[in-house]
């Protein structure tokens, strides 16, 4: 992971300032695979997806970057494309910011995994966060990759705002392991299309300033789907 990225010379404007390391983690827009696993699977942004990005860049008012990154993903990318371009950055992509992995599961909804996978659905029902679907990562393995490459990037960051376009389960990892949340209680950190959530560091204390902020219409668009999985 190079940490070249493109910086911005304006401070970041955004919660707090000072010294502090900020990492504003952005969730990717819409794509029509909400709804099913969709972790290493590649899809473009949907039309839905595609209308919500001026939305998205205006609820980030209040943040001034000073660099960019974004997982390597289409979803993503065509996320922080229009983001960049609004600021007036460049922007790095890294695999390391990529969603889970789901391996066979890709593209499936949780009704047809149980289907075909009967087994495996329920080892990840009973044995979450450390059961692996088959072909993928689990989620303990996602959050060591999460975690370290968080590290990384403070590591090598200006002080002020780092902006990353990233997927649910890299954000919602990241909460987990700031708050200490409990393994069974991971999934209820919600994480909608176009949110932010706002970490800090100082010195080697990480907090938590927002939580999956969004003024986007889509975010109370959800229903019983597993859209939360992109």
């Amino acid at each position: 992971m190079s940490l070249s990225a493109v910086t911005n010379q304006q401070p970041c404007d955004a919660l707090t300032g000072g010294a502090t390391i900020q990492i504003a983690l952005l969730r990717h827009a819409q794509t029509d695979l909400h709804g099913c696993f969709c972790g290493h699977s590649d899809p473009s942004l949907s039309v839905p997806g595609q209308e919500q990005l001026p939305t998205i860049i205006q609820s980030m008012a209040h943040i001034v970057p000073r660099a960019i990154w974004s997982s390597d993903l289409r979803r993503a990318r065509e996320t922080a494309e229009p983001i960049a371009k609004h600021f007036g950055l460049g922007y790095k992509t890294s695999p390391g910011f990529r969603e889970m992995n789901f391996g066979n599961w890709e593209g499936l909804t949780w009704k047809e995994v149980e289907l075909q996978y009967p087994d495996d659905a329920r080892a990840w029902a009973k044995l979450f966060p450390h059961y692996r679907p088959p072909g993928g990562e689990s989620f303990l393995e996602l959050q060591a990759r999460a975690v370290a490459h968080l590290e990384q990037l403070a590591k090598h960051a200006e002080p002020g705002c780092t902006l990353v376009i990233t997927h649910a389960g890299f954000i919602r990892t990241t909460v987990a392991w700031v708050l200490g949340v409990p393994d069974e209680r991971i999934w209820r950190i919600g994480q909608h299309h176009g949110a932010l959530t706002i970490l800090e560091k100082l010195r080697n204390h990480w907090t938590i300033t927002a939580l999956n902020v969004s003024a986007s219409p889509f975010a109370n668009a959800r229903h019983n789907e597993i859209e939360d999985q992109s």
